[in-house]
């Protein structure tokens, strides 16, 4: 047992460089998903697009017509489509929705938030948080592209017909994985 008075001293204030540090993690964002740029080949469709239609599933063009007047008066999407399938019912063209980014991320958000707690740490400690903010991005990315066959996502099967046609029951995963593989992450700054 250690009974007394300790001495410390200080000798240099780093208050500053933490704050410095501080302010520069909060100004970086990482964005997960597929870039437009990104072909499907074979088709004009982006893979952002294709990831979209897979998302939110098929929509004929009478209900895109009939949601686009309160979508142009600034309603979002989600509660466009909510009114449209409340007074409508559901058009869906046989293709369901199979979300990918949202609740991969959400599934996968506590290891991504200690990968943050390692950058916060970084930048408390005056480090470059660079590299550790590319971790959370490559955490990401994984964690989105392992979505497609986490029993996690409870997506519909494909239907007979499909699985006949490409030869295989795993929803959204081709013969190539384009879609998959276009999955990446950017550091950036600002939102």
């Amino acid at each position: 047992m250690l009974n007394g008075f300790c001495n410390v001293a200080i000798d240099k204030d780093l208050t500053d460089d933490i704050l410095k540090s501080l302010n520069d993690l909060a100004k970086k964002t990482v964005c997960i998903g597929v870039p437009d740029s990104t072909e499907h080949p074979d088709s004009n469709v982006t893979n952002a697009e294709l990831m979209y239609i897979h998302t939110n599933g098929a929509r004929e063009t009478s209900m895109i017509n009939a949601m686009q007047h309160n979508i142009n008066n600034d309603m979002p999407y989600s509660e466009a489509h909510e009114l449209y399938v409340h007074e409508n019912g559901s058009p869906l063209w046989n293709i369901p929705p199979r979300p990918i980014l949202e609740p991969a991320i959400e599934n996968g958000k506590e290891q991504i938030a200690e990968r943050m707690k390692e950058v916060a740490n970084d930048a408390l400690d005056g480090k470059n948080i660079s590299p550790g903010l590319e971790k959370v991005g490559m955490e990401g990315q994984n964690i989105a592209r392992d979505w497609f066959t986490n029993p996690s996502n409870n997506w519909a099967p494909n239907a007979k017909s499909t699985i006949d046609k490409k030869g295989s029951d795993r929803p959204l995963i081709g013969e190539t994985g384009h879609l998959r593989g276009s999955i990446t992450y950017v550091v950036k700054d600002g939102e």
